[in-house]
């Protein structure tokens, strides 16, 4: 596939970045190295205060698909995903880690898949897990390809998968989706896991593939916002940081926990099927597996009180976890 020369690219790939200096060039040459070559790489530097900049200017003075950006200001982690939305171009869209790495034939392979499926909205590979060493701990499947017909069934499926009583790495997140689909979704919310809420609504527009090639590296090490963050409030600080106050936040602060952010969580669920679900009779059915499925599988909150008294793995044990599994599904 030769680069465009003219026009839209095929393929808009956004970066949003602070202080990635570590692994930043590693990410970028991945990206820059896919036999897919129809794309653009946007990145987002959010007021980086180490070596990110220079980095980024000199990708982008020697490769033409390259835009670099930067804000004046720390916005937050979820404004600066998002705000590569409106920057896209592309037919698909994909974000991309600064901390990840794409193999060669990522986008080729994805890109393919959703042009011979019209009804699938994201498609996504299979994964190495990696160290900050970058040595594989183990292969990993998310599970979450789901060709279910209609919105009700795809949507109980992925949450019995990613919400219920397991949640995964979220690995279909840095996936390939079409972007006219994406924009009807909320995006990344000014909420902790609000990855997980937008793969929900993407559930409820259309199919999803997950393909059996491994071709992505995502990088799990102490300094992600997950494990370097353990208090909740800096973990909602990081993800949100300079960003107005919204009815998420005010309702976080009153439950400022586990528990509060899986209400969240199910409130934004049925706001969705409203949104995203346009035929009556399937809204009224999505509705109502949710609830049965809330009330007849509770353990979503036995797990979540249990966080919110702090009996939370570590960073360490997770990678510790990962590590003991040679071929690893979600838990």
């Amino acid at each position: 596939m030769s680069r465009h020369s003219k026009g839209a690219p095929r393929v808009s790939i956004g970066l949003p970045v602070y202080n990635g200096e570590d692994y930043l060039r590693e990410a970028i040459d991945s990206i820059l190295s896919q036999s897919f070559e129809d794309f653009e790489l946007i990145i987002s530097d959010n007021a980086s205060t180490d070596g990110t900049q220079f980095i980024c200017e000199h990708y982008a003075k020697s490769d033409s698909r390259i835009r670099y950006l930067r804000n004046d200001v720390n916005i937050g982690a979820a404004p600066n995903y998002n705000c590569l939305i409106s920057l896209a171009r592309g037919e698909y869209f994909k974000w991309a880690a600064h901390d990840d790495n794409c193999y060669e034939d990522f986008l080729a392979e994805c890109v393919s898949a959703l042009d011979n499926n019209p009804d699938v909205v994201l498609c996504y590979p299979s994964t190495h897990v990696i160290d900050g060493e970058g040595k594989v701990l183990c292969d990993y499947r998310d599970n979450l390809g789901l060709l279910q017909d209609s919105p009700q069934e795809r949507l109980i499926a992925y949450l019995r998968t990613n919400f219920m009583r397991k949640t995964g790495m979220c690995n279909p997140i840095f996936g390939v989706m079409r972007l006219s689909e994406l924009h009807k979704t909320r995006l990344i919310q000014e909420f902790l896991s609000s990855d997980r809420l937008l793969l929900a609504h993407l559930t409820l527009l259309g199919k999803s593939i997950e393909l059996r090639s491994i071709l992505f590296q995502r990088r799990v090490h102490l300094g992600i916002s997950t494990m370097a963050n353990r208090n909740f409030s800096d973990r909602l600080a990081w993800f949100s940081s300079g960003a107005k106050s919204t009815g998420s936040r005010k309702f976080l602060s009153r439950f400022n926990n586990f528990i509060g952010l899986r209400l969240l969580h199910i409130r934004d669920l049925y706001r969705a099927i409203s949104e995203l679900v346009e035929n009556d009779a399937e809204r009224r059915r999505c509705r109502t597996a949710l609830t049965c499925l809330l009330f007849s599988d509770p353990k979503w909150l036995y797990i979540s009180a249990k966080y919110s008294l702090g009996f939370r793995p570590t960073g360490q044990d997770q990678i510790n976890s990962l590590a003991k599994n040679s071929t690893t599904t979600n838990s």
